[in-house]
């Protein structure tokens, strides 16, 4: 079976660059014991459900096709790597870090899971995927389907077959992002983020090494995080990019770097997808620049700018612009691709996503899956990722950097865990004058339909 690759998926493939590999890195963490035959078994089973998943990348005459692997074999794909003792945190981390600077074999499909066994009592799978497969909203689908809500499932191994195959839907090139949407609002919207000016020069502007480091906290409860939005009628959102404003404002000011009067920008995505149709894989978001309030001191002032900004982008045509444009550069010459990718980067310094996980406890092949967490590729010039996903009631922050541009990741990560619980300290403080809640408390940002 083979397949045209939609135009906007092959820009995706091809950001994948030596500094800035374009691989959705997540990580995995169960209870114990693990069981290896079982687990193969039920991936092996499921999986192969997306077509995406069996499948390599092939050009011809320039255009690029998804075609199946006649030689696939899980095994290439489903790997156990023994350590030999107990691991701890500190050299997960380090361990995940080593494997995020590997690029996935262009000579197979574009995804791997590393089974990492005696994980603090249990295990941990390192599921790696190609972002031309699928964005964060698509990859959640995929453990929803890899994974049952109970631990009686997949106790001996599967029955061959691929039930119930997700089709892709194929369509013209932004044919549906542009529903509802003129190209002339498109055109403008693009020309004006062509226009903006870079953001302000800081650390966060060094030119990229390469040199990835990838972190992450303990996760927070996702009941006091909706309480913050509700006390100040604001999203859940609105609440995660005011914290990490606060972080970055702290971070540079530690650092000698003063940001008030200057304009830091964040790309953030914004889910264009509907929910119904996240089996259908690939990209269905758009990137929008935002400017962070880093010269507000006032932790409330900067809660409440933050959802202005939000919510006037959200009003606005500026995701699907986006969305569109990518489309188009995946229709360009490499290298003019690449130049308007670095002219998009170049406004801001960070990216921020967040998406939203399964609301229950999930089990893979009879073990209970206790935490899920997933980092942010970074495109073009940019080398500091945050992302926020929430699983089971709590909410995991996870960063990936370029550690010229931020050596010491794990101090911007603690301050982001300060800047939630000064939010959470403010927003109390503040309740008494507080609207009336926003009706909107979705962790994933949807936008309303274009008229």
């Amino acid at each position: 079976m083979q397949s045209a690759m939609t135009r906007r998926d092959y820009a995706w493939y091809r950001m994948d660059t030596n500094r800035n590999l374009m691989v959705i890195n997540s990580i995995l963490l169960f209870e114990g014991p693990l069981d290896m035959a079982r687990l193969i078994s039920t991936v092996a089973h499921r999986l192969p459900n997306y077509p995406r998943f069996t499948q390599k990348v092939v050009t011809r005459r320039g255009k690029p096709y998804w075609t199946e692997d006649l030689a696939f074999n899980i095994l290439n794909h489903v790997k156990l790597e023994k350590i030999g003792h107990e691991v701890t945190r500190q050299e997960l981390q380090a361990h995940l870090t080593v494997l995020a600077h590997v690029p996935l074999d262009e000579n197979r499909p574009l995804w791997e899971m590393t089974v990492i066994d005696q994980v603090e009592g249990g295990y941990a799978i390192v599921f790696r995927v190609q972002h031309c497969i699928t964005d964060g909203l698509g990859l959640v689908h995929v453990l929803n389907h890899l994974t049952d809500d109970n631990d009686s499932h997949g106790r001996s191994p599967a029955a061959e077959g691929h039930p119930h195959r997700a089709q892709p839907v194929l369509h013209p090139v932004c044919s549906r992002v542009v529903k509802g949407v003129s190209w002339l609002k498109i055109a403008a919207h693009v020309t004006r983020l062509a226009l903006l000016l870079p953001d302000a020069k800081t650390r966060l502007k060094a030119p990229l090494a390469g040199n990835k480091q990838l972190v992450w906290l303990p996760p927070l409860a996702m009941d006091q995080v909706r309480a913050m939005a509700k006390r100040m009628g604001v999203t859940l959102n609105d609440v995660w990019v005011a914290a990490v404003s606060a972080a970055l404002r702290q971070y540079l000011a530690e650092r000698g770097e003063r940001v008030e009067g200057k304009s830091i920008r964040a790309a953030v995505t914004f889910n264009l997808r509907e929910k119904a149709n996240a089996f259908q894989l690939g990209n269905e978001f758009g990137l929008v620049a935002v400017e962070l309030p880093t010269d507000l001191d006032d932790a409330v002032q900067r809660l409440r700018e933050s959802s202005r900004r939000m919510t006037a982008i959200k009003k606005s045509h500026q995701p699907r612009a986006t969305m569109a444009f990518l489309s188009i550069a995946g229709c360009l010459p490499r290298i003019l691709q690449r130049f308007a990718l670095n002219l998009f980067t170049s406004k801001g310094s960070v990216v921020l996503t967040n998406i939203e996980g399964p609301a229950r406890p999930r089990y893979l092949a009879g073990s209970r899956m206790t935490d899920l967490i997933c980092w942010v590729p970074q495109a073009g010039m940019i080398g500091v990722g945050l992302a926020f996903i929430s699983y089971a009631g709590q909410i995991q922050l996870a960063l990936f950097v370029d550690t010229d541009m931020v050596p010491d990741p794990e101090r911007l990560m603690t301050l982001t865990q300060d800047a939630f619980a000064e939010l959470e300290r403010a927003t109390r403080a503040s309740a008494e004058h507080v609207p009336a809640p926003a009706a909107d408390g979705e962790l994933a940002t949807q936008l309303p339909s274009a008229a």
